[in-house]
């Protein structure tokens, strides 16, 4: 059987009852350059990393990705030719060799960082930084600014909220996406019917320092804050891209940096682990492994311990 035909089975008949059916047509895509042309029982541990190399190093013409990207296409292949295999259309497993996992992401964004990124978005570039110096900024040159993209990221700073669930929030209730209840301070991360996922979405309250903006954003838009000329846009890359070029940080700040710089700055206001957990949708064992050496309390019994005390004694 043609792996093109496993990919379109596959799109037709599981997609659409995932959570995100539109990353499986965004993966095929890929997939299709490098596997389009074979059958399933040519596919090995050779044509896996000889995948991997042609995303990595951008060598279909395409932006070069990084290792996980690569790894999370290899896994839609792997999930379409299991599919397959569970409804007969293969006779033998097919089985895929995926790259190692990334280690997780420790960059996040000091509140200086932010500010430029938010800056540059609204189109206002500094020509000095206060990094280093800690010296007030001195603004410089004028660009065209991108408000949805200073949307995204003030949402994303507040609330942690993922990607891709910050881009379908919509100003009322519906089944798509999540949406802002102004009359009860609320912000919903899962659209009303939508399926749990391993990616939990809780409902938050609205912070105090967002929701002015929100109001504010309500009469502006139409459909939802983060929208571009009357339309919500699926993928916030090209322009988050260019704000963070105008404020002058490197590629390794992705719109996912963000949700990691919220965690980060949580933990280091002390807000204990558990309360940061509920609050991003994740588990405390995630934000304990990730996050928690930037907590004051980190390892604070083995600190009590070495100095002599014992794990009820207090200073």
């Amino acid at each position: 059987m043609a792996v093109a035909d496993v990919l379109a089975f596959y799109g037709q008949e599981r997609a659409p009852q995932l959570a995100h059916p539109e990353l499986v047509g965004f993966h095929v895509e890929h997939l299709l350059r490098h596997f389009g042309d074979m059958v399933c029982s040519e596919i090995d541990g050779s044509s896996c990393r000889a995948y991997v190399r042609r995303r990595m190093g951008g060598e279909d013409g395409r932006r070069a990705v990084t290792q996980g990207t690569a790894r999370r296409e290899l896994e839609t292949l792997q999930s379409a030719l299991g599919f397959a295999f569970k409804e007969k259309k293969l006779v033998l497993p097919v089985f895929v060799t995926l790259p190692d996992k990334a280690p997780p992401r420790e960059r996040w964004l000091e509140r200086s960082e932010a500010a430029r990124l938010l800056a540059a978005a609204l189109g206002i570039v500094p020509i000095a930084s206060d990094v280093i110096s800690r010296e007030p900024v001195k603004w410089g040159r004028m660009f065209r600014p991108t408000y949805h993209v200073a949307r995204f990221i003030l949402i994303a700073l507040y609330t942690g909220t993922r990607h891709e669930a910050i881009l379908a929030l919509r100003w009322g209730v519906n089944s798509s996406g999540g949406w802002f209840d102004l009359d009860r301070g609320i912000m919903y991360r899962r659209g009303q019917g939508q399926k749990q996922t391993s990616k939990r979405r809780p409902p938050v309250p609205i912070p105090e320092n967002l929701a002015p903006h929100v109001r504010r954003w309500r009469k502006l838009t139409v459909n939802g804050p983060v929208e571009y000329h009357g339309r919500l846009i699926k993928k916030e890359r090209k322009a988050f891209d260019r704000a963070t070029d105008l404020a002058g940080l490197g590629d390794d700040v992705t719109p996912h940096i963000l949700r990691h710089t919220c965690a980060t700055w949580m933990l280091q206001r002390g807000v204990p682990i558990w309360e940061v957990a509920g609050f991003l949708g994740a588990s405390e064992k995630v934000i304990r492994d990730t996050y928690g050496h930037h907590s004051p309390k980190h390892l604070e019994a083995a600190k009590r311990r070495f100095n002599g005390q014992s794990l009820g004694q207090r200073n």
